[in-house]
């Protein structure tokens, strides 16, 4: 659809018939296979701390090599019988660098656009095989490679390498990452190509994941945009599909070390950029901080992303919450998840009917409560609220909801995207207001539909109070400041580094010095906001604070010595002084300890 006047005219047949297009020519395997043959390169993709000459070679049959050639390009994009014959070794140096300039290529609409003077890059080298009629035939080999002495430092994060060709990327008719065919200017916050979603919009693309420590990753793979309305920013949200159509079923490769599992089937690069505040840094945190709580979230970690060899800055690799996931973590078959967003109104797999006969119930009657805990699982969908309400998450519970039943089982939610998470708030009552949102129609960031839910389980005391409980429990051990702030610290001594050439490259954040501010605001928000929170929801519902003795220790300069939990036989094992006791309500109370 090309923009016309008021835009958008194509007939939808029209449409349709271009889609197919697209999927044919973006998805098809175009060369003939010959078994065992392929190109292999002297040295493997990664880190190295200095420049060397790379050679390549034809890795056939036992019938030989003759009559075949190897071309290979320097730009990301897929050799072809007219891309650079390989005759000699190649000397890895800066003149290897890719020439296309894509940071150039205008991602977003005008008033929004950024570009630098120049970016960081790194040798990305795609070879393939070709025979004496020019037809390819072998698979692409791809590696990249990250020389020390010509970035001038060594990246201290994992780094992922994404190659596509440009036209996949860039083009305007078929790129992923341009306002392009589907750009109308009077929508131009919620039209372009990079909001195109379904198969057809998927590339093939090659991906490389290089961990300092030497291991890595290479295979291909599909490529989509990611996101919802942030998709409209310089730095790209993406998705990445692994299929026996590209080589690999999966992605096999510990990412997550210790936190997750071996087998990916899609996996999601998170941009920087999405943050509200510009610290960055919101999501990882919070998923963190639900580790243990009962229900799903995603395991997710720190890289630095080049694109065709050029740097497009720091990304947050993450599980894709799809059915596969489940698959995965529940052991559920993904094809018979029901799986639905935003309450039921968007399903992304499965069906919505069991949803809708359930909340048709509880639109009508929903007092039962034994009706609704065989339907929900009420403990998980405690802790989700409790999660979602002490991150005081700006950006939900419209948004970002995505809930999910096997055959015969409860609903369950997933959490994710924490983007606008830890932020202000005019008051810790406002998140209390959204989730109790009863008018009709909607508020902001809040429904009557998102909120039905909540409303009739808050209307059950003994639920409340449960809920109350759970959450001082919460606060005083997932969310006490001395794991909270532990978490926060590591996340920026991980990425401290990184930002500087972030901020350069996308001028988000705009400075060091307001990245340490957005910081700062968050390790005060972790110091006091939870436990705030605990009396603002005993009082929004009229509720008793749980009081059970226990307590949280800290030193004269507020440096947390016992963590929440602390007894009276612990305190006496501290160094003589003055101490200051958090209790469990709350309270704070003075204590010496003399001898």
């Amino acid at each position: 659809m090309r923009n016309e006047g008021s835009g958008m005219k194509d007939s939808a047949a029209a449409g349709n018939l271009r889609k197919l297009f697209l999927f044919f020519i973006f998805n098809s395997s175009l060369f003939v296979s010959v078994s065992g043959q392929a190109v292999v390169f002297s040295h493997p993709g990664g880190f190295y701390a200095d420049t060397f000459s790379l050679s390549m070679h034809i890795d056939f049959a036992p019938q030989g090599a003759e009559g075949y050639a190897i071309h290979y390009t320097l730009d990301g994009g897929e050799p072809t019988e007219c891309a650079t014959r390989y005759e000699a070794p190649l000397p890895l140096s800066a003149a290897c660098y890719s020439q296309s300039e894509a940071y150039k290529v205008k991602t977003v609409p005008d008033d929004r656009w950024f570009a630098p003077d120049s970016v960081e890059r790194i040798i990305v080298v795609r070879a393939a095989a070709f025979d004496s009629n020019g037809y390819r035939c072998s698979p692409v080999t791809s590696h990249s490679y990250l020389i020390d002495s010509l970035l001038g430092r060594r990246i201290s994060l994992p780094v992922v390498s994404v190659c596509a060709d440009s036209l996949s990327l860039f083009d305007h008719d078929t790129g992923l990452f341009v306002p392009g065919w589907y750009h109308d200017p009077h929508y131009a916050y919620s039209t372009g190509n990079y909001f195109q979603k379904g198969r057809h919009w998927e590339r093939e693309a090659a991906m490389g994941y290089y961990a300092p420590d030497g291991t890595a990753l290479e295979q291909d793979c599909g490529l989509r945009a990611h996101g919802n309305s942030q998709r409209v920013l310089v730095q790209k949200g993406m998705s990445l599909y692994a299929r026996n159509d590209y080589g690999e079923r999966s992605f096999d490769y510990p990412f997550f070390g210790d936190r997750g599992r071996r087998n990916y089937r899609r996996l999601v690069l998170r941009p920087w950029s999405t943050s509200w505040s510009g610290a960055g840094v919101e999501d990882w945190l919070c998923q963190h901080l639900a580790d243990s709580l009962r229900f799903d979230h995603l395991s997710t970690r720190p890289v630095v992303l080049f694109l065709n060899g050029e740097y497009w800055g720091i990304y947050f690799l993450e599980e894709k919450a799809d059915e596969h996931y489940l698959e995965a973590r529940h052991g559920v078959e993904a094809d018979s998840v029901d799986l639905l967003a935003y309450w039921g109104s968007e399903v992304e797999n499965g069906a919505a009917e069991r949803w809708e006969h359930f909340y048709r119930w509880l639109e009508r009657e929903g007092s039962d409560i034994g009706y609704i805990a065989a339907q929900v699982d009420t403990g998980a969908v405690m802790d989700y609220m409790l999660m979602q309400i002490l991150i005081l998450n700006d950006d939900w519970p419209v948004s970002n909801v995505r809930q999910w039943a096997a055959p015969q089982g409860r609903w369950r939610w997933i959490f994710f995207d924490a983007d606008g998470a830890l932020s202000s708030f005019p008051d810790n009552a406002a998140i209390l207001d959204y989730m109790t949102y009863k008018a009709s129609g909607a508020g902001s960031h809040t429904s009557h539909r998102s909120t039905l839910l909540f409303r009739r389980l808050f209307a059950d005391r003994q639920f409340l109070e449960r809920s109350m409980a759970r959450l001082r429990e919460v606060v005083d051990t997932r969310f006490s400041y001395s794991r909270s702030g532990a978490l926060l610290r590591d996340i920026v001594a991980q990425v401290e580094s990184e930002v500087p050439y972030q901020i350069r490259r996308f001028d988000k954040p705009s400075s060091m010095v307001k990245w340490r501010l957005s910081v700062s605001l968050i390790d005060d928000y972790l110091r006091t906001e939870p436990e705030a929170m605990v009396n603002e929801y005993a009082q929004y519902f009229g509720l008793e604070v749980p009081r059970d003795g226990s307590f949280a220790a800290y030193d004269r300069v507020g440096r947390q010595v016992l963590p929440a939990g602390s007894r009276e036989v612990q305190m006496q094992a501290l160094p003589k002084g003055v101490y200051f006791l958090r209790m469990a309500g709350g309270e704070i109370k003075k204590k010496e300890i003399k001898d």
